[in-house]
């Protein structure tokens, strides 16, 4: 799950009581992390993509 440090949505704490395998990554952003940090967001799509295809 990718989160804006200064959304002003609170992000969930019990996130992984829902979701196996939950990973967490904050960039200094909003919440609309896609449209303020593209590249930064697909950077971090692409190295989950990346993890992902290596095991």
């Amino acid at each position: 799950m990718i989160y804006g440090d200064r959304d002003v949505i609170p992000k969930s704490e019990r996130l992984a009581d829902f979701v196996a395998h939950v990973e967490g990554v904050s960039l200094d952003c909003g919440h609309w992390i896609q449209e303020e940090k593209p590249e930064d967001t697909n950077q971090v799509i692409l190295n989950w993509l990346a993890q992902k295809s290596a095991t």
